[in-house]
Parts: C-alpha cells; sequence; structure tokens
C-alpha cells in the first residue's frame, strides 16, 4: 500500500527532517515487491482541458480520428522515477534507461497508450489491463498493468503504474486447461467403449443397407429387360446409406480424437440430437421409453460441440444404467430444453431408476466417486468441469416419485 498525503499545512520541521522523510518515501518505492513507474502527466492533462474547452467529450472517437496525438502523448508524458523491480523487469542496467519518455512501455501493445489516455481524460481512479510489454532484450512478457491516476487535491504529476509479470500464472493456467482437454478426452474414449454395441450398430444399419441395394442392383442388372431407372434408384439409396456410415463414423473419430475445445454459437436442441445418435438403440435395446422435449426458439449458447455432446451422453449413460441396475419393469428417461428463470438455457435429464442415495448427493461430482462396481468415477467429474468451464452450472437431485434428475445451465451470450 502506498499512501501520499499533499495539502497545505504548516511544517516546523528543519530540512534535516524533511530530507529524511523524503529518503524514507524512496526507500519505501524502492522495496516496494512490484514494479512501479512514477510518471509526469501533468502536460497530458493541459492537453485534455484544452480539448474539454473546445468542446470535447468522446475522447475515444476524437483519439481514433487524430492517432498522431496518442503519439504525441508517448513523447511528452514522461517517467520521473522507478524502482529496483521496474528495472528487473525490463532487463535494465540503470534507472535512467526507463527515466524518459513512456513511449517504451506500450512497444508490445500500441493500442494500450489510448486506453490510457481515455482513462485519464474520463477521470477514473484506475485502469487495469492484462497485456503485453517488450523488455530491453527483446523478450515479449505478459504482465498485468495498473495505472492510477492523481485526483485533486493530490499532486497532479503523480500518476504511479505498476507492472505485475504474469507469465507464470497464464503458463500455469495454459497447463490446466491441457490437463482438463486430456482428461476430458479419456472420459469420451471410456464412454465411446462402453457405447461399442450401440455404434457398432449405427454403423451396420446404413452398411446392411448398402448390401442389401448393391446386391438388388446386380439382379436387375443381370436382367434381359434391364430397369434403368430401378437401378439408378438403387444406386442412390447406396449413395444415402454410405454418406449416412460416413457421417457415423466422422461423429465417433470427432468424439474420440483429442482437440483443444473451439466454442462458438450453437443450438444446445441440435446438440442433445446429435448426442442421441450414440446411446439410441442402447436405450431402445434395453426397452427403456425415450421422451424428448425440445423448447422451440431457444436462444444460441457459446460453447465446444463435442464436450457439450459428451456431457449429455454422459448423463443419459448413467441414466441407462441406473435403470437397467434398478430392476424397474417401466423404463423411462424424459429429456427437456427450456430457458431458465435467468435467461439460461437448461438441459434436464429425468429417469426412473434408483435415484441417488441421501449420503450419496453431496459426492456425485467428485472426481472417481462411483456407486457401479465397475465405475471409476469420472463421467460426472468431468460434466462438472467442462459445464463449468462454459461458465455454467450442474446439479444433480431426486425426485419426489422417485428417480433422478440432473440439470445443467449454459449462460446466453450478450
Amino acid at each position: 500500500m502506498l499512501v501520499t498525503i499533499n495539502g497545505a499545512v504548516s511544517d516546523y520541521r528543519t530540512s534535516w527532517e524533511l530530507q529524511a522523510s523524503e529518503e524514507r518515501y524512496r526507500r519505501l518505492i524502492q522495496n516496494l515487491p512490484t514494479a512501479l513507474w512514477q510518471v509526469d502527466s501533468r502536460r497530458a492533462g493541459e492537453a485534455f482541458d484544452a480539448l474539454k474547452a473546445r468542446g470535447v467529450r468522446d475522447i475515444a472517437s476524437y483519439l481514433s480520428r487524430t492517432p498522431d496525438l496518442v503519439e504525441h502523448a508517448k513523447d511528452i508524458v514522461r517517467v520521473t522515477d522507478v524502482n529496483r523491480d521496474a528495472m528487473s523487469l525490463f532487463r535494465a542496467q540503470n534507472p535512467a534507461e526507463l527515466i524518459k519518455p513512456v513511449r517504451y512501455l506500450f512497444a508490445a501493445a500500441p493500442g494500450l497508450a489510448e486506453r490510457v489516455m481515455v482513462a485519464h481524460f474520463e477521470g477514473r481512479r484506475n485502469l487495469i489491463e492484462e497485456t503485453r510489454i517488450r523488455a530491453f532484450d527483446g523478450s515479449i512478457i505478459d504482465v498485468l498493468f495498473t495505472v492510477t491516476y492523481p485526483v485533486p487535491p493530490e499532486q497532479l504529476d503523480n500518476t504511479f503504474i505498476t507492472i505485475q509479470d504474469i507469465s507464470e500464472r497464464l503458463n500455469a493456467e495454459r497447463q490446466l486447461r491441457k490437463l482438463q482437454a486430456d482428461f476430458s478426452h479419456a472420459g469420451r474414449i471410456a464412454t465411446l467403449g462402453e457405447l461399442a454395441t450401440s455404434i457398432a450398430h449405427e454403423i451396420n444399419q446404413p452398411l446392411a443397407a448398402i448390401v442389401t441395394n448393391g446386391e438388388t442392383s446386380l439382379r436387375w442388372l443381370a436382367r434381359t429387360d434391364q430397369n434403368i431407372e430401378k437401378v439408378t434408384q438403387l444406386t442412390s439409396r447406396i449413395v444415402t446409406n454410405a454418406r449416412r456410415a460416413s457421417e457415423i463414423i466422422h461423429r465417433i473419430r470427432s468424439m474420440a480424437a483429442k482437440h483443444e475445445p473451439e466454442k462458438r454459437l450453437l443450438d444446445i436442441n441440435e446438440i442433445a440430437r446429435e448426442a442421441l445418435l450414440f446411446i439410441r438403440h442402447d436405450i431402445d435395446s434395453k426397452s427403456i421409453t425415450l421422451s424428448t422435449t425440445f423448447a422451440p426458439g431457444l436462444p444460441q449458447v457459446l460453447g465446444d460441440r463435442i464436450q457439450l455432446q459428451q456431457v449429455i451422453i454422459n448423463l443419459l449413460v448413467n441414466s441407462v444404467q441406473a435403470i437397467v441396475q434398478s430392476g424397474q419393469p417401466t423404463r423411462r428417461i424424459d429429456i427437456q430444453t427450456s430457458v431458465d428463470d435467468g435467461g439460461a438455457v437448461g438441459f434436464s435429464v429425468f429417469d426412473n431408476g434408483p435415484g441417488i442415495a441421501a449420503t450419496d448427493l453431496a459426492h456425485v461430482f467428485d472426481s472417481f466417486f462411483s456407486t457401479k462396481d465397475a465405475g471409476i468415477g469420472i463421467g460426472l467429474a468431468i460434466c462438472q468441469s467442462i459445464i463449468g468451464a462454459h461458465g455454467g452450472s450442474i446439479s444433480g437431485a431426486n425426485r419426489p416419485n422417485g428417480g433422478a434428475h440432473f440439470h445443467f445451465a449454459l449462460p446466453v451470450p450478450a
């Protein structure tokens, strides 16, 4: 914390005491655990006062029309003091290398200077941005750039800039995202393994149709009274089913591939329908009635298609397994999409299985927690990780009349 006291006061201290006070102040600046610049921005303030007198109010628009003013400001606003951490950050040998016009601070982020000026003109107290700087050895460093502007009656020549190296933090975040992607990929592979029978059935259907239509075409071609129209019809069916098989294989490969999350605007109803293609046979083969209620006209959400499909498939697989385990004579899964009260897009899965044990409710999304004998307990943990990375929320609860209800909600981009 830095405290500057200004104002007209009666000061009876000796010159020695004032010198000692200034020395303590300088030591405080030098030993702050962050890189700090003291900047004299009075000339910029004078220029802003002149612009306001001429009636300029929208400074951002004005600067976009007169970029030379931004370049001029980089040369007339000067650094008056720096501390040791500032020298270290910029790989400088002595303070004199940094005590000069502020242009060098914006070498790696030219647009930042304009935003600093806009904030100053508008009378803001602070500007905080994640950006980059170019050190004197040419290296580019990710930093948190903070400007603290003076306001009357403070000394108007004391603008403070602090710059914090955040390279390690950003690198850790990148590594965390990679681990989450690997974790998610492992979950997709495990889910595809559980759905192998269903996937094989989906592929075999168009392949069987291709074989049947191909054999029929050969028989028609072998006849003396060839019917070209009939053969053309059968050939068209072969092409249609070949494309269908190709689309199924493409979906499987997309689900199995390791990829960086790619967020774009998506229709959650479309995502749900695509997810059902993976598990529909598994549901039908276990005599489970599936009901879908897709709300029309839902707003789009910003998300990764494969990851959101993975969440829906995982929730459906869990419901199927729970229902089969319960031995219910009547088996049912209901899927719904909706807009929640807060405007988020919601997806719900209801089943009539055994529900969730009261002692397990608080742990269903924990990593490696499973109530299944052969389960490894990563499915719901991955779901929570994916939905959380999308800025949403996911929950699980018991239904009043038995069974479980899992629901996730995703925000709608502004």
